[in-house]
């Protein structure tokens, strides 16, 4: 499979890495599509999901807000969490998602912690699909 280069890295480990035709990532103003031969650019990420299409078949991931450096042969996803749909619990998923709801509901105006809980929200959504 010619093409990209794509890692994924969290603070704690390497999460993926390896050959694909093209990552779609969580852009902050939408998803975007990376294939061979891209500009290059860094680009804030929100939280979401990223989807990988490598070797053996596309490749879903759950990541948290973070940034991506995209080259014409190589995209580097630095993120501060990453896991895959099948080691998600969906019914914690679901509790997780409406607590932060409550949470999110009860705060005015814009501070830290609004921000906070709405990256945890991104990916408290991304974990339920």
């Amino acid at each position: 499979m010619a093409g990209l280069q794509v890692d994924i890295v969290t603070p704690t480990k390497l999460a993926f890495s390896g050959a694909a035709s093209e990552i779609r990532l969580p852009g902050w103003l939408g998803e975007m599509g990376v294939m061979p031969g891209h500009d290059t650019v860094l680009s804030l990420l929100r939280g979401g999901t990223a989807i990988v299409n490598a070797e053996g078949g596309e490749k879903q991931f759950v990541i948290g807000r973070g940034f991506a450096e995209i080259g014409p042969e190589r995209v580097t996803v630095l993120t501060d969490s990453c896991e895959t749909p099948a080691s998600i619990d969906q019914a914690k998923a679901a509790a997780d998602y409406a607590a932060l709801e409550a949470t999110m509901g009860g705060l005015n105006g814009f501070d830290a912690s609004t921000e906070a809980t709405e990256a945890a929200l991104e990916v408290a959504r991304a974990r339920l699909r």
